[in-house]
């Protein structure tokens, strides 16, 4: 019997390990793409992100009126 190296399968065995590990790493993007586990805590953000949005639009709002009355005042003098 002819000793063979096993080099062919070494190499094998390292290409699907380097494999596995970058599966691995990326597992949680490929979870928050589908939906998966990163939808579980998504209403609270949803809901305080809400809250800042419309706490900066009254302010808008307010500084669009301050800027309203300040030129008709300016206007009527």
């Amino acid at each position: 019997m002819k000793k063979l190296p096993a080099m062919g399968a070494i190499s094998l065995l390292l290409g699907l390990l380097i494999i596995s590990i970058i599966f691995i790493m990326m597992m949680p993007v490929l979870r928050n793409v589908s939906g998966g586990a990163g939808m579980s805590g998504s209403s609270i953000k949803q809901e305080s992100v809400e809250q800042e949005v419309n706490k900066a639009v009254e302010d808008i709002q307010r500084m669009r009126q301050q800027t309203i009355d300040y030129n008709r005042q300016n206007l009527s003098d």
